[in-house]
């Protein structure tokens, strides 16, 4: 699905390399690293098509050769701040994950609107659709960015710190959600966070970015302790 063959990552140094990994639909990994290592780079080359060496791979196209357009139907990216506006009302929020199939005009057909109301009522959304997004709070926004993403029906989605800012059993409603979302709809979701006991709990694939040697592994289980020895250098 994705495949990352001797990839360095960074901007004016080295932060850390992917000698080879391979991700595949319907997984939930989670990056994790120190702050400064590199999770949001990765994420923002990802959706900006920009990989100086190595290769990257979605099925057999090459990934710094897909048109803009092109990537925007295969990757969508929830950022972990809310980019609603005050003007939009939830509903009109949610349509915008439509527009890369929209025409000039940018309406949507009827079955845009469908699957608007599909992932509206997948994420509980319904009885908000009328209110404006400033009315929301955190944890409706994380769902409401959730959702657009899920409008927008890419393969891939990446999440940047989603449960930031919310409270403990929302984060955990989070994480089950998106887990259930990779599982049942066959996609493959990344998230980078540093909620590293729910990542361990509610993740099928640890990304971490180690430490000591700079490289990007990938894990199946692995222990808390463990996680923070490679991910912080912390014994």
């Amino acid at each position: 699905m994705l495949k990352f063959e001797n990839c360095t990552i960074g901007h004016a140094k080295m932060l850390y390399r992917i000698p080879e990994l391979e991700l595949e639909k319907g997984e939930f990994a989670a990056l994790i690293g120190a702050n400064g290592s590199g999770k949001s780079t990765l994420m923002d080359w990802l959706i900006r098509g920009k990989f100086p060496n190595g290769k990257v791979l979605a099925g057999n196209q090459n990934w710094n050769d897909l048109k803009p357009v092109e990537r925007a139907k295969v990757i969508t990216l929830v950022d972990n701040h809310f980019l609603g506006f005050d003007y939009l009302k939830v509903n009109e929020y949610l349509e915008l994950g439509r527009h890369t199939y929209t025409n000039f005009t940018g309406r949507l057909s009827e079955s845009d609107k469908e699957v608007v109301r599909k992932y509206a009522d997948l994420l509980h959304l319904t009885s908000l659709l009328d209110q404006s997004t400033s009315t929301l709070s955190d944890g409706e926004r994380q769902r409401a960015g959730i959702a657009k993403a899920l409008i927008q029906e890419t393969p891939i989605i990446l999440l940047d710190e989603p449960t930031a800012f919310l409270d403990y059993p929302t984060k955990k409603e989070v994480m089950s959600l998106l887990g259930k979302i990779a599982e049942e709809s066959n996609r493959l979701v990344i998230i980078a966070s540093h909620d590293i006991d729910f990542c361990i709990e509610y993740c099928s694939r640890m990304l971490i970015i180690e430490k000591d040697t700079q490289e990007l592994k990938s894990f199946g289980k692995i222990s808390h302790d463990e996680l923070v020895k490679r991910a912080f250098g912390i014994r």
